[in-house]
């Protein structure tokens, strides 16, 4: 299965962390493990460029919308721990992927492309 392309992952990040956000407006630990699930699952399928940006951007909804008290951005002890979390599950997400496309070509597992694209 084919990577996203940066861009497409920072978008589909970028529009699930802002429902994220929306629905857990009162709730910021529900917000933070909703979005720390968003950065993962996005990171998995998208490039690192793509996992690193969905990572900020989920931060910056979170520090602005669930901890800023007038909608300003936070930068705090709290927030940079944040920062750092998130950025290190996209990491581990993006490695983890990685690692499964290369055993699965190693092991010949992995998809063959279908006719009708080539």
């Amino acid at each position: 299965m084919r990577r996203m392309r940066g861009g497409y992952g920072s978008a589909l990040g970028f529009g699930a962390g802002v429902g994220v956000t929306t629905f857990t407006g009162s709730w910021p630990l529900l917000a933070l493990l909703l979005l720390a699930a968003v950065v993962m699952a996005v990171s998995l399928r998208t490039t690192i460029v793509g996992a690193g940006l969905v990572a900020v951007q989920c931060w910056g909804l979170y520090a602005t919308f669930l901890v800023g008290v007038r909608g300003d951005l936070t930068v705090d002890e709290h927030t940079t721990w944040v920062l750092a979390l998130l950025v290190q599950l996209a990491v581990l997400a993006f490695v983890a992927s990685t690692a499964i496309r290369v055993i699965a070509l190693v092991t010949g597992t992995a998809a063959k492309p279908s006719p009708a694209r080539s």
